[in-house]
Parts: C-alpha cells; sequence; structure tokens
C-alpha cells in the first residue's frame, strides 16, 4: 500500500522520506529490476504534487485521500480492527462501522486508480490487508486481468476470523484475486477453511492459494554489512541487538522482563552483555501506541535503575529510525538477534540477521512465520518470561562449533529461499505454471 517514499513539505521546499520495512524495501529492489507501475498510498504532505512520478526504472502512481479518509481508513479499520484482529488480539479489536466505509472508499479509489494505469496485458499484483477488497472491486468493475493478492500478515482461525462484522465482505473481496499468497502452511489452511466457514460452499480455492513466504536479497545485506564497524565502545561485552517498529505485537515488554529476569536469576552476567533495543516510531498518533510507548520506557528505566550502574546499563533503548550502515553493523556483529514477536506473519528481520551474521545466534519467537524455515535458531515461547531468559543464558554461553552449525542451517535456508527464488515464484505465478 506505501510506496518506495514519500515527499514532505518543508518550509518553501520538499524532504524525501523513503519509507521502512522488509515488504517495501524487497518489493523495491523487485521494481527496480522488473519494471512496471507502483500504485501507492501518497502519505507525505507533498505527495499532491507528485502524483505521477518515474523513479528508477518504473512509475509510480499515488492514491492522494483527505485526513479523515486516512484516519478512517488507515488509522481505524486498517490498524485499529484488522491489525489486532489478524495477530489475535481480541481486546484492542475497534468494531466500528464508520472505519468500515473509509476502508471502502479508499480501496475504491485504489481500484479507480489501478484501472487507469494498466492495460489488457498488465498482471495485477496487490499486497496486504489493506486492500483486501480490492481484488474483488476490480472484477466487480470488470476488469479481466490476472490479479496476485499477497497477504503478509497472519491468518488466524476460520471461528476467529468470523468474529468480523465484515467477514464475508473481506474474504470475498480477497477471493476475487486469480492467486492468493501466504507466509506459512497454518495461514495457508486457515484461510481456505474461512472461505468454507462463512461461504458454506463446497468450492475448492485449495489450488489457488500458495505458501510462498518472502525471500531477502541474501548477497546484498551480506556484502554491504561485510566491512561494517563494530558499533559499540566495548567488545569484551557480548552484545545482543533486537530492532522493530513500535507495536504491540512485537512482544517488546516481555524482552526487557526477560533481561530483568535473566539478571535476577543470574547475578554474575551483570556487565558481560549489553542489550541494544532498536524500535522505530510507528503510528505515532494513534493513542493505544502513546500508551505502549510509555509502559516500555517505563519497564526499560526501571530495569536499567535496578541493575545498571555508572559504568553499565544492561538496556540501551535507541527510539528512531537506525541508517543502514548502523543497522548493517548491529547485524553483523551481535551475538545474539533477539527477534520475539508475539505473533507475527513472517519477520524479515530475522532473515536479514542470520543474512549479516558471521558468529551469531538467532533467538526466535516460534509464532514468528519465519520459524517455519530457520531450523537452527533457538525457538522460545514470548510469553514465557522464564523460557526467554534461559533461552538467552544459553545464547550467551553457546560454544562455538554449535554457533557454527546453527548459523550454517539458517544461511542455507535465507540463501535458498531468496528474493530472487520469491520473484521467480511470483512469475510462475502470474503465467500460471506453479501449482499450489
Amino acid at each position: 500500500m506505501r510506496g518506495p517514499f514519500s515527499h514532505d513539505k518543508v518550509g518553501t521546499g520538499y524532504r524525501i522520506r523513503y519509507g521502512s520495512g522488509g515488504v517495501s524495501t524487497s518489493i523495491s529492489r523487485l521494481m527496480s529490476m522488473e519494471g512496471g507501475t507502483w500504485i501507492c498510498l501518497g502519505d507525505g504532505s507533498g505527495d499532491s504534487n507528485y502524483e505521477v512520478e518515474d523513479y528508477e526504472n518504473y512509475r509510480i502512481a499515488r492514491v492522494i485521500i483527505g485526513n479523515r479518509e486516512l484516519r478512517g481508513f488507515y488509522e481505524g479499520y486498517a490498524n485499529s480492527t484488522l491489525w489486532p484482529l489478524f495477530h489475535y488480539f481480541r481486546e484492542r479489536v475497534n468494531y466500528n462501522q464508520t472505519n468500515y466505509m473509509y476502508y471502502e472508499v479508499v480501496n475504491k479509489l485504489f481500484s479507480e486508480t489501478v484501472k487507469r494505469n494498466t492495460d489488457k496485458n498488465s498482471v495485477i499484483w496487490i499486497h496486504d490487508y489493506q486492500l483486501a477488497l480490492l481484488p474483488g472491486m476490480l472484477r466487480s468493475d470488470g476488469v479481466k486481468n490476472r490479479i496476485i493478492f499477497s497477504w503478509h500478515i497472519p491468518w488466524v482461525s476460520p471461528e476467529f476470523f468470523s468474529s468480523l462484522p465484515e467477514s464475508k465482505q473481506v474474504i470475498n473481496g480477497i477471493m476475487g484475486a486469480d492467486a492468493i499468497t501466504v507466509h506459512t502452511d497454518i495461514y495457508r489452511n486457515n484461510l481456505i477453511n474461512s472461505y468454507k466457514f462463512l461461504s458454506g460452499s463446497e468450492k475448492r480455492i485449495d489450488s489457488k492459494v500458495y505458501t510462498l513466504p518472502l525471500g531477502i536479497d541474501d548477497r546484498y545485506f551480506a556484502k554491504k554489512s561485510s566491512g561494517s564497524a563494530y558499533p559499540m565502545d566495548r567488545k569484551d561485552r557480548k552484545l545482543i541487538f533486537s530492532i522493530d517498529r513500535l507495536d504491540y505485537t512485537k512482544g517488546l515488554v516481555n524482552r526487557v522482563l526477560a533481561i530483568e529476569r535473566l539478571l535476577e536469576n543470574h547475578p554474575e552476567l551483570a556487565e558481560k552483555f549489553v542489550y541494544v533495543m532498536a524500535v522505530n516510531p510507528s503510528r505515532t498518533a494513534v493513542r493505544q501506541y502513546q500508551i505502549f510507548k510509555r509502559d516500555l520506557e517505563f519497564n526499560i528505566g526501571r530495569v536499567n535503575g535496578r541493575f545498571g550502574s555508572v559504568n553499565w546499563m544492561p538496556i540501551v533503548y535507541m527510539y528512531k529510525r537506525l541508517g543502514e550502515s548502523s543497522l548493517l553493523s548491529f547485524y553483523r556483529h551481535a551475538n545474539i538477534g533477539l527477534v520475539t514477536p508475539l505473533f507475527d506473519g513472517l519477520n524479515l528481520v530475522s532473515k536479514e540477521y542470520v543474512a549479516c551474521s558471521t558468529d551469531g545466534i538467532l533467538i526466535l519467537s516460534r509464532f514468528a512465520g519465519a520459524a517455519q524455515d530457520l531450523d537452527g535458531a533457538v525457538l522460545v515461547n514470548p510469553n514465557s518470561i522464564d523460557e526467554m531468559a534461559s533461552a538467552i543464558k544459553m545464547a550467551l554461553k553457546m560454544g562455538s562449533q554449535e554457533r557454527v552449525e546453527r548459523l550454517k542451517k539458517m544461511k542455507m535456508n535465507v540463501q535458498r529461499k531468496n528474493l530472487s527464488w520469491w520473484i521467480s515464484r511470483i512469475r510462475a505465478i502470474a503465467e500460471r505454471q506453479l501449482p499450489a
């Protein structure tokens, strides 16, 4: 839904703000290689002056909406209804008919923009939960092109999904696509069974739903990180690193509590490590996220105050977007990559860390989609503080041979199912040459 970058007004000029996130990065590289038109939301304050823009090897066409539509569609229905629902956060789901109305309106605007920017030979590739109605709308408008829909977050059980008042509209919208991709077999089964549960139809849709986890450009990450300098002042302390968007699904507070439990149970580890927690600002206008940020920072301050000293703090918290060179340096040199979302569709950070690391160990939530592929990671239940604390201790003490063997297994998977692999399968789906 978002583009590779936006234009923000700054004084009398404009500043480019680049997007973040693994999906956006992967699509940017794909568009640069393949060409085409990237239709996206114009969310920058100056994007109305750049509604259509040629960039590198492709064209950007932006859908411009007002603040009211943006709040209802994006902050409202997409991120206060669908996002918590598809991560099993029932208590956070906001059912609001007005927000759904804006969701319909914006999906319709995307439909009109797609039709203006395609010809009879175009393959239409739609991404993620913000645009679930779009495939069905295009079909209703008579569009005959082949449509692929890629769902990048988890898909929940049929019973849970059906609690959404608009569940039939959402599933029917998605079914307008010729092919649907998800990241794991569990999500595939849940989606297929959700359709059966809601439609009561015997029609089989198995043949158009694919398990296709997104890959990364592993060579790019390995090469770009290879010459990076050590990112901290002291090398005698083990480095634990994580980077996440600020979101309640990422398990951030539980990680802080796990560091606390680790130091409670093993005081001898004080000053032997430092945990760098990088958090990208996200959805800063949403009150739930503001409250969550205060809770996270309170717990970080409490743990640092309890265990820290003049010369050492167990947690270094950075609430900002890291530049690429800094991020790759942390990936390369971190002894432990800590990726423990409570629930996550895939999680590309885990793959990026594996691609860059030369001697690190990945601690990964068993509820991240990437856990299905990354054999060699230390899998944990992110809801168990004791289990995470024990996993961190084990990783800190792990011998060199075991680290090498685990990392080798993970690198093999990341290299085999990389971005080129993913693109080749999307191309085969577009050409009807890949069976589900």
